[in-house]
């Protein structure tokens, strides 16, 4: 049977729950069963990583084809990107595509699927405890199965997907949900599959009790019950797209039929109100915002509506809409929301009575999918795997910065000779330059995409986390340091790029939990002066 019949047969289907049960417990390095098998070798995962594109990537204003300008601390959006995850491949050498991300805690499980009539998914595990080295330490192949969602729930990975029931005679419908114990956080073979009505699981959602999925085409929101795995209610709504859980509010998307909001425990229908049409068999996500609901719409763009009412508070059409130009999905995190748009990339508001487009974030590759928590950004890119970008958020613990104002002129912080300028917050820039005699002060975070020089006699007080600079270019970027001018570090230097110590150059670190880590080369000349405790991440001032 061919993987199009079960994404567009119009075939009605009964109902029909069947549970599976796999309990064997493996931890080697290679835990096998007929249909998973999972790796944590972490040596051999990591060489999937990839630096090329990291470094401190910048926020163009698209109304203007111009970087993003620090207006105010609420404005500025300092931005890393720390690292890409290249797709794996299946058994058959197959290279999958990244497509979903959930997370918890330091973790982030990415899923994968295969395009194309053939079957085979796969799932990742990203540690990012280590704020800039992540660590991809176990992934799983999944035979004969497409993962197309997951959600974290109590210990559990809930995973829905759409299988090859021509392989796997035991099962009744290609759509499918994995239930997963995780030890630690990472995957098992311990795991329990509920077969569903329909013909592939398109999102999955999870509460305290209970799990929700979605099937496409002919579908039904499911509700599922966490402990017996068995199905426990049904709603047939067609063409869904997508479910989300709001306090006692089940949300549903279809592209033909809009929003419905359930009834948590009965799944009785409190409202439902129409969106735009989607194009057949595509992905998309809704996120919620206080009492609003952020819902993906294609080529239309996002719809911003009222949970309660109903009624649309915002439109959001793509500039340019058509082909790969397509909003996919849209996530919300601490103020922020972040809207993947394929081809178009992936554009930041800043929250508030209505979205503030803010600009497009300067990735390389398409924005499939979404999803924002804690410091990060996940972006999944398909075939260009998982990209990996960290929020530069401002400490505002450091003693003495009260009372400095925000940086607010240009993307060049030049300080002319004997000028003292000191600035606090969030501030994303392209250079800075401090001349003779000067000093500037910075509290809280800043990214600077390109070259810092101080020159002679200069001084830079960076306190809070400063990220400077590309990942190893063929022209590198560079921060330098000059005869008697002085770089005070109190908080977390990256330099992603190279540093050059000039005759004389002079770095003083400040308390006892300071740290630099040096991706680049590091020139350091005759009479330079490094002071203080700190931790070298990389050993290269040595």
């Amino acid at each position: 049977m061919r993987k199009r019949v079960y994404l567009f047969s119009l075939a009605a289907m009964s109902l029909f729950t069947f549970c599976t049960n796999n309990d064997e417990s493996n931890t080697d390095t290679q835990a096998k069963d007929n249909s998973i098998q999972i790796n944590n070798d972490v040596t051999s995962l990591n060489k999937r990583l990839d630096y090329t594109n990291s470094g401190v990537i910048s926020i163009a204003n698209s109304s203007t084809s111009k970087l993003l300008r620090s207006e105010a601390a609420t404005d500025a959006l300092p931005l890393v990107q720390i690292a890409e995850v290249n797709p794996p491949k299946d058994s058959n050498g197959r290279t999958l595509q990244a497509n979903h991300v959930a997370v918890n805690g330091n973790f982030a499980y990415v899923a994968y699927t295969m395009m194309g009539e053939v079957y085979s998914g796969a799932i990742d595990v990203i540690d990012v405890s280590d704020p800039y080295k992540p660590k991809l330490i176990t992934s799983a192949l999944i035979a004969n199965t497409d993962i197309t969602s997951l959600t974290y729930s109590n210990g559990s990975l809930i995973i829905g997907a759409a299988t090859d029931i021509d392989k796997k005679p035991e099962l009744t419908n290609p759509s499918i949900v994995i239930t997963m114990q995780l030890s630690s956080g990472l995957l098992t073979d311990n795991y329990t599959i509920t077969n569903l009505e329909g013909k592939v699981t398109t999102d999955v959602a999870a509460n305290s009790s209970s799990y929700f999925a979605v099937t496409g085409d002919q579908g039904s929101l499911f509700k599922i019950n966490n402990s017996s795995k068995a199905v426990s209610g049904k709603v047939t709504v067609e063409d869904l797209r997508s479910v989300a859980i709001s306090g006692d509010k089940i949300v549903t998307l279809s592209g033909t039929k809009g929003v419905n909001i359930y009834n948590e425990s009965t799944l009785s229908l409190q409202k439902s109100f129409t969106t735009s049409t989607d194009v057949s068999a595509a992905k998309r996500t809704m996120d919620f915002d206080g009492t609003k609901l952020l819902v993906s719409e294609g080529y239309n763009g996002l719809g911003v509506y009222d949970i309660n009412s109903g009624s649309k508070l915002q439109s959001i059409p793509l500039a340019a809409p058509g082909e790969d130009n397509v909003t996919n999905a849209v996530s919300v995190n601490d103020g922020y929301t972040f809207v993947a748009n394929g081809a178009a990339g992936l554009n930041v508001y800043k929250t508030g009575s209505q979205l503030s487009l803010l600009g497009t974030v300067g990735i390389v590759g398409s924005s499939n999918y979404v999803k924002s928590s804690g410091d990060y950004i996940y972006v999944a890119s398909g075939k260009g795997g998982l990209k990996i970008i960290k929020m530069e958020k401002p400490n505002t613990t450091f003693a003495g910065c009260t009372g400095y104002g925000t940086y607010n002129q240009g993307q060049n912080l030049i300080l002319n000779s004997n000028e003292i300028k000191s600035y606090s917050g969030s501030t994303a820039i392209s250079s800075v330059m401090v001349n003779s005699g000067a000093v500037l002060t910075h509290c809280g975070s800043i990214t600077i995409q390109n070259g810092v020089t101080l020159n002679s006699g200069g001084t830079f007080n960076m306190r809070g986390t400063m990220a400077q600079g590309k990942y190893q270019q063929q022209n590198p970027t560079e921060l330098i340091i000059n005869s008697n001018a002085l770089l005070q570090i109190e908080g977390t230097v990256v330099i992603w790029g190279d540093l050059r110590l000039n005759s004389g150059a002079k770095i003083n670190f400040i308390g006892n939990d300071s740290s630099i880590t040096i991706y680049g080369k590091v020139t350091k000349n005759s009479n330079v002066t490094i002071t203080g405790n700190y931790k070298d991440t990389e050993n290269k001032l040595k």
